[in-house]
This record gives structure tokens, C-alpha cells and sequence, in this order.
């Protein structure tokens, strides 16, 4: 976002974009296998072991936590590009309608 004497500039289509991208992000986080399934056997029965399978239980609920985030920041991103997008073509319309005052406006 940038701004000119007041007024504000959006890409809607980065906004747009970051939406797509983070719902990747979540799909991906999604699919990621358990750690102690893929590689809990790998460290026989050792100390290392059970760090190991500490630290994959803390990245399982961390991971939880965090694909539950990205999904509502992706929500909030597709939200507001929509609203942006939304505000311009009733500004675009209002203008338009200045423009013709013949034109059909709505609500009359």
C-alpha cells in the first residue's frame, strides 16, 4: 500500500495472490507426514530417540497451530481483495454516473 496526498493504492492482485499462496502453504503443511512415523525408528532406543520424538510432538501441535493461522490469514487476504474489488466497481459506477447524468441510477 502506498499513498498520494491521501489517496491509497492497493494490487489487488498481490492481495489476491498472498490468498492463493498461503492456502498452498496450508495444503502443504496438511500433507506433511508425522515425523515419528517417517523417522522414529531411525534412532533405535537411545536419549536421541526420545528427544527426537519430544521435538516431533512439539512440531505437531506447533504445525497445527500454525496451518490453522495461515488459513485465516488466506481467508482475510481473498476477503479483502474481494471488498477492494467490490468498493472499485462501486466507485467506478458512481463516477460513470456523474459523468451521465442520464444514466440509470440504482435505487430509483
Amino acid at each position: 500500500m502506498g499513498g498520494e496526498a491521501g489517496h491509497t493504492k492497493l494490487d489487488l492482485d498481490v492481495i489476491k495472490g498472498m490468498g492463493t499462496g498461503l492456502g498452498n502453504v496450508k495444503k502443504a503443511f496438511e500433507g506433511l507426514e508425522k515425523l515419528t512415523q517417517k523417522y522414529g525408528d531411525d534412532f533405535g532406543q537411545t536419549d536421541l530417540a526420545e528427544k527426537f520424538e519430544d521435538f516431533a510432538g512439539n512440531w505437531e501441535i506447533k504445525r497445527e497451530e500454525l496451518t490453522s493461522e495461515i488459513d485465516t490469514l488466506a481467508k482475510i487476504a481473498k476477503a479483502a481483495a474481494e471488498a477492494y474489488e467490490d468498493i472499485d466497481h462501486q466507485l467506478a459506477e458512481a463516477i460513470r454516473g456523474a459523468q451521465d447524468p442520464k444514466a440509470p441510477r440504482k435505487g430509483k
